[in-house]
């Protein structure tokens, strides 16, 4: 596993490389803790023209200077994100 800093996210494919050079790109899935005076200072902030743009509130934290840590793992979760991806997990739970 290997760790750092977030640079940039995108809902897509990321439409262009610069100012982070021609790095790897990797699947993003979301799990978040925060301290409370982030979480406090996150929910203060206006959404920014990046966040809107790309559906992404984790751009409002990072354009804001916010520090989001990463971490690369070797398999990915399932994710639950509507109402029939929990039905799924609900069911691999139970078997």
């Amino acid at each position: 596993m290997a760790a750092g800093l977030a640079g940039a996210l995108a809902a897509g494919l990321a439409p262009f490389t610069a100012p982070f050079g021609d790095g790897p790109l990797y699947h993003h899935f979301g799990m978040y803790a925060y301290r409370r005076a982030a979480l406090q200072r996150f929910v203060s902030l206006q959404p920014s023209p990046l966040e809107k743009r790309e559906q992404l509130e984790q751009l409002r934290a990072l354009e804001d200077g916010m520090r989001i840590d990463v971490t690369i793992v070797d398999s990915v979760p399932v994710e639950v994100n509507t109402p029939q991806d929990l039905e799924l997990v609900r069911g691999l739970l139970a078997s």
